[in-house]
Order: C-alpha cells, then sequence, then structure tokens
C-alpha cells in the first residue's frame, strides 16, 4: 500500500516511468546476481555513458527513489549498497554520469585472543570481514557516507 502511495505521488509522467524503471531493474537484480558472473553482471547493467550534460536535480530524484525503494523488504536480501550502487551505476550512466562501481572489503573484528578450547591446534585465527560496494565519481566516492578514502581495500572495480 505505501508503494502505491508513492506512485500516485509521482505527477509528472517522466519521473513516474524513471521510478517503474528503477522498480523493474530492482525487481530483476536478485535473479541477475545468482546466475552471472559479477564482470557479466556489469557489462550488462552498463549502458555506456550517454552523452548528455550532467542533470543534478534528476541525479537526485534518481538516488531518492532508489533509496526509498530500497526499504522495503523484498529489496533487503543482498543488503543495501549492493543493489544501491548496482541501479546507480545504471541509471547515472544513462544519464551521462562517468561514474565507476567498485567493491572492497575491511577488517570488522580483530583476531581472537587465543583459540577456543574445541578450535583443533593450527586452525587459523578468525578475522570478521565485511565487504561494500560504492560509485566513484572524478576519483571521489559518490553519493556515498560509508567509503571514505581508505576504509576498504579495494577488490574490484568497473570499468577498468
Amino acid at each position: 500500500m505505501k508503494l502505491l502511495r508513492t506512485i500516485n505521488r509521482l505527477k509528472d509522467p517522466r519521473d513516474l516511468w524513471l521510478f517503474l524503471q528503477i522498480l523493474f531493474t530492482l525487481i530483476a537484480l536478485p535473479r541477475k546476481i545468482s546466475r552471472q558472473s559479477l564482470p557479466g553482471l556489469l557489462a550488462g547493467l552498463d549502458p555506456g555513458v550517454a552523452p548528455v550534460p550532467h542533470d543534478r536535480k534528476k541525479m537526485e530524484k534518481t538516488a531518492g527513489f532508489i533509496d526509498s525503494l530500497l526499504k522495503y523488504r523484498p529489496f533487503q536480501r543482498y543488503g543495501h549498497c549492493l543493489l544501491r550502487s548496482l541501479v546507480l551505476f545504471k541509471f547515472l550512466r544513462r544519464q551521462g554520469w562517468p561514474v565507476s562501481i567498485h567493491f572492497g572489503v575491511k577488517k570488522t573484528g580483530e583476531a581472537q585472543e587465543g583459540r577456543p578450547a574445541t578450535a583443533p591446534a593450527g586452525a587459523p585465527e578468525r578475522i570478521d570481514i565485511t565487504g561494500h560496494s560504492w560509485l566513484v565519481f572524478e576519483g571521489q566516492p559518490f553519493l556515498e557516507t560509508e567509503a571514505q578514502e581508505g576504509a576498504f581495500a579495494e577488490t574490484y572495480h568497473y570499468p577498468r
């Protein structure tokens, strides 16, 4: 019901069309994520950078629509940052923003002091890590709060 109310508030047909395209992309992405390699997925999402000037207002609407939709439970399976960065990547590149998408990891927990009694001798100590994905524009994280410089060890980015 909240989704229908959101759609009803979109008076401009162009905004409604953008919102629906984002919604359908979010619905299709989990299946694509589970069936494709990351480079293949990104190549399929990348429309290339459109030769149009940057429209900051449209970019902000796009990010707002994506963030609004990601609050709904069906879109929380893969975590907020992965779906957000993939959909933003697709739509911002189409809008002429030459963004790249980056993936990284960081350590979130220290190695445990000593080994538990049940751990076999020689077993490696446990280190907790977390992953993150974000967009970069002109060398800086774009529309991002988590990926400060050096916070994540980058493991992959596209396009190369």
